[in-house]
């Protein structure tokens, strides 16, 4: 789990508990499992009408991928592509048929298997080129769906306090709880805002990041199966991909190439 999102959630709704203390106010008041029950069921079932079974059953997942913040590491392609131009340039292309079932990425994947079936270079770049794409959209889709949820769940909430106030009006008899019935009423409002805001945004805006993060990280690849294809050496691969990096986080040729195998030694 990513400490970051934890750490952001957990400041937010301290400082909301922290002012309410300081004001006098008590938190029992704010616990209302059914405004929870009605923004929440409410809000999912409304996203649910829009897509279709086959992506809403990677939804959860999704949402496992924003809290856990699983990406490929940019760092870790690069020293990978720089291994493989290197095997490309001592013993050819064909060479690199070997090196397949040791690759993770499954983007990566796809470009070696090109390479070592001989493809036009302009077939290869276009080919990846739609694989990203495909992704990118793929990932739309998730990211699309809880800025959904982030819009209905207020919208809710407001049908809640509707709700609410078309009771309380209907049972004008006893003026005393008039004031426990608008509280009520408006509890709803608070759970629509705070869902949204609280869970369903910021799932949506962490998912659209860690994809600019990954679309970066899939162009980097793209340029580097494309420089693999054109001959380039492995410290010309090195030093293209690391353009695409700020000064501060390039290693360089001799770290990624020269550096020792640790796992085998461990082995």
């Amino acid at each position: 789990m990513d400490p970051i999102f934890f750490g952001g959630l957990i400041l937010t709704l301290l400082g909301i508990i922290v002012a309410m203390l300081i004001d006098g106010n008590s938190v029992g008041p704010l616990i209302g499992p059914s405004a929870f029950v009605l923004v929440f069921t409410a809000s999912i079932g409304a996203g649910v009408m829009a897509y279709r079974k086959s992506e809403l059953l990677t939804m959860p997942k999704s949402a496992l991928q924003a809290v856990r913040s699983e990406v490929p590491d940019v760092q870790d392609t690069i020293t990978e592509l720089a291994k493989l131009a290197e095997v490309a340039r001592r013993e050819g292309m064909l060479a690199l048929e070997d090196k397949l079932e040791e690759i993770d990425d499954r983007f990566l994947e796809l470009g070696v298997q090109l390479l070592v079936d001989g493809v036009d270079e302009q077939v290869v770049k276009e080919t990846l080129e739609i694989e990203l794409a495909a992704t990118d959209e793929r990932h739309r889709t998730s990211i699309d769906f809880y800025k959904g949820l982030a819009g209905y769940a207020p919208t809710f909430g407001m049908v809640g306090t509707v709700i609410g106030l078309i009771n309380m009006l209907g049972n004008l008899e006893d003026p005393g709880q008039l004031g426990r019935g608008m509280a009520l009423a408006l509890l709803t409002t608070l759970y629509g805002v705070m869902i949204g805001n609280l869970l369903f945004n910021p799932i949506a805006m962490r998912l659209e990041r860690l994809n600019e993060i990954e679309m970066a990280g899939l162009e980097v690849a793209l340029d580097g199966i494309l420089s693999i294809r054109g001959g380039a050496s492995p410290r010309g691969v090195i030093e293209r991909l690391e353009s695409y990096l700020p000064p501060s986080e390039r290693r360089g040729v001799g770290d990624r190439l020269h550096r020792p195998d640790t796992t085998s030694e461990a082995a």
